[in-house]
């Protein structure tokens, strides 16, 4: 039984600007289960049952493309009948598959697990192939319907995956930030919890784009067309998603961002948006602006704390279901 993990960080490594943002009602259930980051003591020293990694190809009938898909199994997979939460991982721009685990986040959950941090689960990272994870406007390629239909009923036919939506969530890092995000938002009767670190969060008008943003519009060209389409680049800004959805579709979903105070592309910015608008339409979430900048040392350092995010809720959704509550 997954136990609730030991009191959080002492003030010294806590973020330094934490906004908060929680529904009492509707997390009451989690008030004894505060996370932190990372296993300490003893428990980080003892060497932890580890998972595995395995590899697929999927050949995709929504997309007419084949793709790999990593799946992080947890320790013990192999033994009995148990089924388990999944994390759906989305990669960021000119990642793989294999990023997750080329990042050593496999470790992480490992310890995090041996710890009773967080429960076992499973972990699915498809390869996004640049796509920003969104319906492209010039090619046939739906990613977020993909994402939230296709490959959730080809993981739960392969895997001993739990098939509520109480224990299905995504997150992800930097382009694949903003597909968790925007896959969340668009399909909350699907996923009961989203998070991103330093999510690829746009201006709503992209004339209001950073320079440094723009070298990317090449990239982008067959997703929001060149010029870009407005209206299509809006259609998937999830600051315009948390503006215009009804509040109570984005309040079905338990919600949780960061970014650093130095990242490059100045997501730190927009993250800061995206928080000041769901705070305005009382909207539950947790936002972070943490030390740090953009890539793989900011996510290696805070990865943890999403881990922890989505491992409690999926703790609270068990203990629910064992109590005939069935949801949080």
């Amino acid at each position: 039984m997954f136990a609730p993990p030991s009191p959080a960080r002492p003030p010294a490594l806590a973020a330094p600007r934490a906004r908060v943002a929680l529904a009492a009602l509707a997390f009451s259930g989690l008030a004894a289960l505060t996370a932190v980051a990372r296993p300490e003591g003893d428990a980080a020293a003892a060497a932890p049952a580890k998972g595995r990694m395995e590899y697929f190809t999927h050949a995709s009938e929504m997309l007419s493309d084949s793709l790999n898909v990593g799946v992080y199994l947890p320790p013990g997979y192999e033994q009995g009948e148990q089924t388990y939460p999944v994390l759906y991982f989305l990669h960021g721009l000119w990642g793989t598959s294999r990023k997750w685990e080329e990042r050593g986040t496999p470790a992480t959950l490992d310890a995090l697990i041996a710890a009773k941090k967080v429960p076992p689960m499973i972990v699915v990272c498809p390869d996004g192939k640049n796509s920003m994870y969104v319906n492209a406007l010039e090619i046939e390629a739906p990613w977020s319907d993909f994402l939230a239909t296709e490959l959730i009923e080809t993981i739960e036919k392969r895997y001993r995956a739990r098939k509520a939506r109480v224990s299905r969530a995504i997150t992800g890092d930097s382009m694949g930030g903003y597909g968790a995000l925007n896959c969340a938002f668009r399909n909350s009767e699907t996923f009961s919890a989203v998070s991103a670190h330093e999510a690829m969060l746009f201006p709503i008008d992209p004339d209001q784009l950073d320079p440094r943003l723009k070298q990317f519009a090449v990239q982008w060209k067959p997703v929001y067309g060149a010029p870009i389409d407005k209206e299509n680049w809006k259609e998937w800004s999830p600051l315009a998603q948390a503006e215009t959805l009804p509040a109570e579709t984005l309040k079905r979903l338990a919600i949780y961002f960061d970014c650093g105070n130095t990242d490059r592309y100045r997501f730190h910015v927009t993250g800061e948006q995206l928080h000041e608008i769901l705070e305005r339409r009382e909207i539950p979430h947790e936002w972070y602006l943490r030390e740090g900048g953009h890539g793989r040392d900011y996510f290696s350092e805070y990865v943890g704390e999403s881990l922890c995010f989505h491992g409690r809720l999926f703790a609270a959704a068990e203990a629910g279901a064992e109590m005939g509550a069935g949801s949080h």
